[in-house]
């Protein structure tokens, strides 16, 4: 692993870890845990990223890094799917739309409108995150496949020093 990948996958673990101090308080907005698990799987594709070298500046980080991983054997194989790569490659297919859903709550993704971090619009605020019910954590917290990607990120975080 290059340094650079250690520095963001040290920030991403951070992230993650107070995502997980805020989701486990059920007295919590969810606006909160959904900001910090945007920010730690951004940091996450992040860290996957400075593989090839210096990344460019961008939100869109989480996305690439899971559809880079439909053909990581090793990463597969850490997350309990070896052997069942047509599961594994389905699993990638149906998690991609929801993990773009997390990603484009980056207030510079999420084009002056739902994002956990600021009011939005920006010129007029109208809603605040707090406020704000987002689909996004039902999607997550209620479906089969946003559990999923919750367990495949989980996994990622386990598992980071051996396939990055």
């Amino acid at each position: 692993m290059k340094d650079e990948q250690r520095l963001f996958l040290v920030q991403a673990r951070s992230a993650y870890a107070v995502y997980r101090v805020l989701n486990a308080d059920k007295s919590l907005h969810h606006c909160h845990a959904l900001h910090y698990l945007q920010m730690a799987t951004e940091l996450l594709g992040k860290a996957n990223a400075w593989r090839s070298g210096p990344i460019r500046k961008s939100h869109k980080a989480l996305v690439s890094f899971l559809r880079g991983l439909s053909s990581n054997a090793k990463a597969q194989r850490q997350l309990g799917y070896e052997g069942r790569s047509e599961n594994w490659t389905h699993t990638i297919r149906k998690i991609a739309p929801i993990a773009e859903s997390l990603q484009q709550l980056a207030p510079a993704l999420a084009n002056d409108g739902p994002n956990p971090e600021y009011p939005w619009p920006r010129d007029a605020p109208t809603a605040a995150p707090a406020e704000y019910s987002f689909p996004i954590w039902e999607e997550l917290t209620e479906t089969v496949y946003g559990r999923k990607l919750i367990a495949i990120i989980s996994g990622l975080f386990a598992a980071a020093d051996e396939y990055m």
